[in-house]
């Protein structure tokens, strides 16, 4: 078997490791260009090879949380010498139960999650024509369209790739820009949120055996960046009261920043082991933005060939991120006042809040609390917190005939707190199924 096929057939697509609930697995364009502009920074297996793949994935959360189950169908087609045309088709079915922001109630560590189960259906397809010229070029737009219940998605994306050094350098631009519309429990109308994406990618092959990949992308988004499900808890300590008092519901929607902007810088090495007959990728990942987050995730995965048909690929991937700044699990304030008040009490009972018709005019024998402002931005998604993730899983790829493969895999994802200020309860944990079929002619 040819050392590009060894080293390079297990990039072909794979379960997803992040859930829904931990970064959006809304339809992206932007994600799916800085895709592309990873597969197109990678030496291609054959530009003339068409092929159809189809892949079914099971994402299962403990405790009858999140259950995502996604459909997708991959083709490439070569139109001629210089045109090949690439098509990407998901269809995605999501139920189950989120936490809500809230907080849990005194004594216990159990978030609450959604009263209604979530269920919802979402389709996505993207197109897009690889365009060979100049014997080292290649240009590839794109267009992508998502539609659920809650989220429409449009997006525009075009790549470059230029080969240099006998080919053995290849440089990638790439741009998308994304057009969403975004409704739900707390935005019954739909709301825009517009992204910018760009990505530049570097690979080299160090040898017959070595090659590396380095790029830096860029994003900005702006609009309704809320997460239009997730509401946070306002609460003040009166006097008198004691923590079974206070209110553990979310009582007011999220309030995010409307503008965020990303910096991700990338760089993995894929060896092949010719002894061993096997390949080794890995890789780190450094993310910040504008929310305050700073994550680095590291990924290392290895190709065992295991007689002339058969690949088997144990991996490991570590996430861990700060906390945005506008994060807490809770916030002091009073729910209905975003702007602050006073409180006014008499003989520890409480009278009314500044402006109201019992409001004291003379302050004489009366008690004043000043409940201070909400915050600009805040959020108790836990999406949003400190903490770790962890995914161990295992594939395998039969060769089952010269045109047939077969692709399955499994994967353990859990997420874990760092800081103690938000229960563990609030992170999942989940068993990820992957099954793939590839046909090539």
């Amino acid at each position: 078997m040819p050392l590009a096929t060894v080293l390079f057939r297990k990039r072909m697509s794979s379960p997803c490791l992040i859930p829904r609930d931990c970064f959006s697995a809304r339809s992206s364009l932007a994600a799916i260009a800085v895709a592309i502009g990873l597969r197109l920074v990678l030496p291609a297996r054959s530009m003339a090879e068409d092929r159809v793949d189809y892949r079914f994935e099971d994402y299962n959360e403990d405790g009858n949380r999140m259950h995502i189950q996604t459909h997708s169908a991959y083709f490439e087609k070569e139109l001629n010498s210089k045109i090949t045309a690439r098509g990407n088709f998901v269809y995605d079915s999501i139920s189950g139960a989120s936490p809500t922001g809230g907080a849990p109630a005194y004594g216990s560590d159990k978030v609450p999650l959604n009263g209604f189960p979530i269920s919802d259906i979402r389709r996505a397809e993207s197109l897009e024509l690889a365009v060979r010229y100049g014997g080292i070029h290649m240009t590839t737009p794109q267009i992508a369209y998502s539609k659920e219940g809650d989220y429409e998605s449009v997006g525009l994306a075009l790549n470059h790739a230029i080969e240099f050094n006998q080919k053995n350098t290849t440089v990638t631009l790439g741009l998308a820009r994304n057009f969403d519309r975004v409704s739900g429990l707390y935005q019954s109308k739909s709301a825009h949120k517009d992204t910018f994406d760009g990505i530049l990618g570097l690979t080299q092959l160090l040898g017959p055996k070595t090659y590396i990949t380095a790029n830096l992308s860029l994003g900005y988004a702006d609009g309704y960046l809320n997460d239009p499900y997730k509401g946070v808890n306002f609460f003040f300590p009166y006097p008198g009261t004691t923590p079974e008092d206070w209110p553990t519901e979310a009582n007011i929607d999220e309030k995010r920043p409307s503008h965020r902007f990303r910096q991700v810088l990338f760089f993995g090495v894929t060896h092949y082991i010719t002894p061993l007959k096997a390949s080794v990728d890995a890789n780190y990942r450094f993310h910040h933005d504008s929310y305050d987050i700073c994550a680095h995730t590291v990924t290392l995965q290895w190709n065992q060939k295991l007689g002339e048909k058969v690949t088997v690929s144990p991996m490991i991937r570590w996430y861990r991120q700060t906390a945005a700044t506008f994060y807490q699990p809770r916030f002091i304030g009073e729910v209905d006042y975003p702007d602050g008040t006073t409180a006014a009490f008499k003989d520890g009972t409480f009278v009314d809040y500044e402006g109201g018709p019992a409001y004291p005019e003379d302050p004489t024998g009366y008690d004043f609390i000043d409940i201070p402002p909400h915050a600009s931005s805040y959020s108790a998604d836990y999406r949003l917190s400190e903490f770790d993730s962890y995914s161990v899983g295992i594939g395998l790829h039969w060769h089952l005939h010269e045109h047939v493969s077969l692709d399955l895999a499994y994967k353990r994802y859990e997420m874990h707190r760092i800081s103690s200020i938000t229960p563990q309860d609030a992170y999942p944990k989940a068993h990820v199924l992957t099954a793939g079929l590839g046909i090539w002619f």
